[in-house]
C-alpha cells in the first residue's frame, strides 16, 4: 500500500469520524429541545426520541432510519401541542374579565358539584362568539337562564346567563361577532364547550384576560 493510498484511507476515516461527531452534536441539541418540549407531554413520545438518540451513538447506526424516527417523533410533538392548545388561533375569548368559578369539581361548605364550564365576571356587557358556527338554539332554563347554543363543527358552545340576544336560530356567525349582551348590573357569563357528548374546559380554546 503506497503513501497516497494510506493518506486517502486516513482522510476517508477522518471524514467518517467528523460526520459521526456532527450527527452526535446535532442530536444532542435536538435532545435538549425535546426535553423542553416534552416536559408536560406524553412520556411515550420522549421515550421514542431518546431511543433514537441512543441508536445514533452506536456504530451500527443508519442515518436514514434515525431520520425517520426523529421525523415521526416531531410529528407526534406537533400533533400533541396542537391538541393541547386547542388551536387557539381559531378561537377568541367571549368577554374580558375574571373567572370566578373554574371548570371541574366545585367544593361547597356542605356539598360539591361539577361545573361543566366556566363562570366569568365580565368587564363589558357585550358577548362575542368565540368561533364561527351556526346558531342552533336560543332558549331559557333554570340552569343557564337565557342562553345561546352555537355549533362549530364537532363542538357545541353554550353561552348562558345572557340578558339579551342579538341573533336568532339558524344564523351563521363568525369569530368575534357580537351575539348578545349581559345584564348591566350583573355581568356574569357562563360558557360551556361540548364535544362528542363530553364537556371540555373552555380555557383549552381561549384565555380570559
Amino acid at each position: 500500500m503506497n503513501k497516497i493510498t494510506k493518506k486517502r484511507i486516513k482522510l476517508h476515516r477522518k471524514e467518517n469520524i467528523n460526520k459521526k461527531l456532527a450527527l452526535q452534536v446535532l442530536f444532542s441539541i435536538l435532545l435538549v429541545s425535546a426535553v423542553i418540549l416534552t416536559k408536560q407531554l406524553d412520556t411515550d413520545l420522549s421515550k421514542q426520541f431518546l431511543n433514537a438518540v441512543n441508536e445514533i451513538m452506536t456504530e451500527s447506526i443508519k442515518p436514514k432510519e434515525i431520520g425517520s424516527s426523529v421525523k415521526e417523533f416531531f410529528a407526534g410533538i406537533t400533533e400533541k401541542i396542537s391538541f393541547m392548545s386547542g388551536n387557539k388561533t381559531e378561537y377568541a375569548a367571549p368577554v374580558s374579565g375574571k373567572i370566578y368559578q373554574n371548570y371541574g369539581v366545585i367544593k361547597g361548605d356542605e356539598s360539591s358539584f361539577y361545573n361543566h364550564g366556566i363562570d366569568i365576571v365580565s368587564d363589558t356587557q357585550s358577548i362575542k362568539s368565540v368561533s364561527e358556527g351556526k346558531v342552533i338554539q336560543i332558549g331559557n332554563n333554570d340552569k343557564f337562564s337565557n342562553y345561546i347554543v352555537i355549533e362549530d363543527g364537532d363542538r357545541m358552545i353554550i353561552y348562558g346567563q345572557i340578558h339579551q340576544s342579538f341573533i336568532k336560530e339558524g344564523d351563521s356567525v363568525s369569530k368575534g361577532d357580537i351575539i348578545g349582551a349581559l345584564n348591566e348590573e350583573n355581568r356574569n357569563l357562563h360558557i360551556e364547550v361540548w364535544e362528542n357528548g363530553e364537556s371540555v374546559n373552555p380555557e383549552k380554546l381561549f384565555k380570559i384576560n
